[in-house]
């Protein structure tokens, strides 16, 4: 698959938003930033996160054949796993989850038998989907629009029932599972880019219909709310794909972000806390200069130099595990 530096863009601006703005933002209160606006931003720019891990599935070449199948999860598993494990560890060990919390995440089942770990719920969300993810793509290269969304709304109707009946779903399971499926037939299906106005005019009005729908059951909530976020990132997406950058510092500055754009999100809380148990300023505006002018390019430093160093070391796994793992993008 030829390599899009729009989903580069997309992936490093999106992670500077949420661990330089919507997470930063939680240790001052100099800035009242929590609205209905930004609210949904911050699930727009999750919902982009899903949705390109879906595209990238659904535009690349995996075989369904049980020989591809078993490359498929062994990439995944090297790709993301192993950092996870060491993100639970280090949560754990700050105070930020509960072992028991941790236990459930590394095992895979913390979103059907929650609660999920704060902040790493998104990963433990992304495991699932990922094994699950070869369904969806079969789906997605031999059946039409329709039957896709016959599948995704049985499977969205199946988990709002397990929600109801024991109330141990993660609810965001509700909200991004659409937004996954969505990205893996758009990656299998690029025509669907060509409804450009389309795309435009739906994604504008399920945020307005989102936006003025003061709804308070869950079922109108997860109707309003999935359709926005969904159509949202598949029009965001669209126009990264069309973005260009020839060679030179800002291409490399963007595939570096891009590159540090996992860990950035897996170490991020840890080292806010450890930074600001070491120094923090007693005047709000001083803990925004602290924060944003140190903490965050600490935080992007620390990522780019541990994804980099994990990748040097998975390049010398042995030859049978090292032959089925991909190049990063």
């Amino acid at each position: 698959m030829k390599r899009e530096i729009g989903i580069d863009v997309l992936r490093g601006l999106s992670m500077l938003y949420i661990v330089g703005f919507w997470h930063l933002l939680e240790y001052t209160r100099a800035i009242a930033y929590q609205n209905d606006i930004t609210h949904r931003i911050t699930w727009i720019t999750l919902g982009v996160f899903f949705f390109i891990s879906g595209y990238l599935i659904g535009a690349g070449k995996t075989s369904l054949s049980a020989r591809g199948l078993g490359g498929y999860y062994l990439k995944r598993f090297w790709r993301i796993y192993p950092l996870f494990l060491l993100a639970l560890a280090w949560f754990t060990h700050l105070g930020i989850c509960r072992h028991d919390m941790a236990l459930r995440a590394a095992l895979g089942i913390s979103v059907f038998a929650g609660p999920a770990p704060p902040t790493l719920w998104f990963v433990a969300m992304i495991i699932v989907f990922y094994l699950v993810a070869p369904v969806l793509l079969y789906v997605s290269r031999h059946r039409g629009p329709f039957m896709a969304f016959l599948l995704n709304l049985v499977v969205m109707v199946a988990m709002y029932w397990y929600l109801m009946a024991t109330g141990r779903l993660e609810l965001r399971m509700l909200v991004y599972f659409s937004v996954f499926f969505l990205g893996v037939y758009a990656g299998a299906n690029p025509w669907l880019f060509a409804y450009r106005k389309t795309i435009a005019a739906l994604a504008v009005l399920s945020f307005m219909l989102s936006y003025f729908s003061h709804v308070q059951s869950l079922p109108m909530r997860i109707v309003t709310i999935v359709p926005m976020i969904a159509l949202c990132s598949l029009f965001v997406v669209m126009l990264a794909r069309e973005l260009r950058l020839g060679p030179g510092r800002l291409r490399s500055g963007v595939l570096a972000l891009s590159c540090a754009s996992y860990c950035m999100y897996l170490f991020h809380r840890p080292i806010y806390i450890l930074a600001n148990r070491f120094y923090f300023p007693a005047t709000p505006w001083l803990q925004v200069v602290y924060l944003v002018g140190l903490c965050l390019p600490l935080v992007i430093l620390f990522s780019y130099v541990v994804q980099k160093s994990y990748d040097l070391v998975v390049k010398n796994v042995p030859p049978w595990l090292g032959a089925a793992l991909p190049a990063r993008r």
